[in-house]
């Protein structure tokens, strides 16, 4: 009796150390919560908050998301340390670096239609002690989008002997890729290392997925095998045409007046594109819109250009007939414009050559004009001096015949002569006019006195 008690006892403790490690194990799983039902609004912006929790602290968490893309549009994404996100095509795939136990996305969509959808949880990762945990099945152990699948197929291949692909200055390698409607999977000689990609099933265009060297991003790419390069993988509805973006042809056409940028794309890409410009005498200024060109190939292989709205991520196709029309009748304008400039400019520098010549015939005459003036003032002056001298010596003449005769001062005479009494020595003064002489009695003069 006291056995089957002891047993007994035994038993509880046994089922009460499970029921506790139990709850252990549950409390110190992940945990996830956000927005799976939704309400769409035409042309209203509809916002979705998720909420990934775990006991110690998360080095990277992604999450991804599936949206009906008929009726939803992706707009935006935030949340966490280093964030990237990108979405589109009825796909969303946020990540970041939180560091600490809780992190949180938020995701903004624009509605088509008034409708109820919703939004799924498709994947969900988060990297704790360096170990990936799938937060939706975290008995399965570590695994991330397909890359245990991937594992097991490719068995522990280093990076080192995968293509491999340099972004942003970050180093991404391909990985084994996750399955795509329309696409189905085949091997691709990719920098000489034979790389599993997806194919389009009836387009000549491939898919691979890249992986960055520290986990944090995980995408899609469109490859081409021609140059070699990648761009981010996106898919889009324009019309009724599913149009997705390929790298511009290499010596390809391309519409006038547009420029090459680097149109960006999420956090860490950018996508190929072409933006109108401006010409200004001889430089180019970009336009201030949002509105950029993209090399598109739709679902039929047709390849075109599609005007893509950064700001309402819209995208309809490129009127090229219409707008090479319109830039011919401007650029018929701009040469009507330059040739009447052109005609001007010449008009301007032959009237500037003929006043010129004017200006220096002008001068030319003023001086000779100046030189002449002087020449006939100082001719004239000479003229009316020589007058004037005849004039004034017959005045002088007529003052002196009429001027009454002044006698002149009598002068004393004196005789001349030696000492000697040699009377031829002595001469005789010359004759003067006869003078009247007074004798005067000296005698009565002393008398009077």
């Amino acid at each position: 009796m006291k056995r089957i008690k002891y047993q007994k006892g035994q038993t509880l403790v046994l089922l009460l150390c499970l029921f506790l490690y139990a709850s252990l194990t549950v409390s110190a799983a992940p945990s996830i919560e956000g927005n799976t039902d939704l309400t769409s609004v035409t042309d209203e912006t509809v916002s979705a908050d998720y909420v990934i929790t775990n006991e110690k602290a998360m080095e990277h968490v992604s999450i991804t998301l599936s949206y009906d893309k008929d009726v939803l549009t992706y707009l935006s994404g935030s949340g966490g340390n280093n964030f990237a996100g990108n979405g589109g095509n009825g796909t969303v795939q946020l990540s970041s670096a939180p560091n600490d136990t809780t992190t949180s996305f938020s995701v903004r969509f624009r509605g088509k239609e008034d409708t109820d959808t919703s939004v799924q949880i498709t994947a969900c990762m988060i990297t704790v002690d360096g170990t990936e945990i799938d937060v939706l099945n975290p008995e399965e152990g570590t695994s991330s989008e397909g890359d245990s699948d991937e594992d097991t197929a490719e068995g522990d291949e280093e990076d080192d002997e995968r293509a491999s692909f340099v972004i942003d200055d970050r180093t991404f390698y391909v990985r084994r890729p996750d399955d795509i409607d329309g696409f189905e999977a085949v091997h691709l000689d990719i920098q000489g290392i034979d790389s599993r990609v997806l194919k389009h099933q009836s387009l000549d265009l491939y898919v691979v997925r890249l992986r960055s060297d520290n986990g944090s991003y995980r995408d899609d790419f469109v490859y081409n095998p021609d140059s070699g390069n990648v761009i981010p993988y996106v898919q889009m509805k324009s019309g009724t045409d599913s149009v997705i973006f390929i790298e511009p042809e290499e010596n390809g056409y391309k519409p006038t007046r547009y420029s090459y940028v680097d149109m960006p794309w999420g956090p860490k890409y950018t996508i190929p594109a072409y933006k109108h410009v401006i010409i200004d005498g001889v430089d180019e200024i970009f336009d201030d819109t949002n509105r950029y060109l993209i090399y598109g190939i739709n679902q039929d292989g047709e390849k075109a250009w599609y005007s893509y709205d950064y700001d309402k991520e819209s995208l309809q196709a490129f009127d090229d007939m219409a707008y090479q029309g319109e830039q011919n009748y401007i650029l018929e304008l701009e040469e009507a414009v330059d040739g009447m400039r052109s005609e001007s400019a010449n008009l301007l520098k032959r009237y500037d050559t003929n006043m010129g010549r004017r200006l220096n015939i002008i001068l030319v005459m003023t001086i000779l004009i100046i030189v002449l003036l002087n020449v006939v003032v100082i001719m004239y002056l000479r003229m009316r001096k020589m007058q004037m001298l005849p004039e004034s010596e017959e005045e002088e003449k007529e003052e002196i015949k009429e001027k009454p005769k002044k006698s002149k001062p009598k002068q004393s005479s004196f005789v001349t002569g030696s000492l000697e009494e040699n009377e031829t020595d002595f001469q005789e003064p010359e004759e003067e006019e006869e003078i009247e002489l007074e004798i005067i009695d000296l005698d009565d003069l002393d008398d009077e006195e």
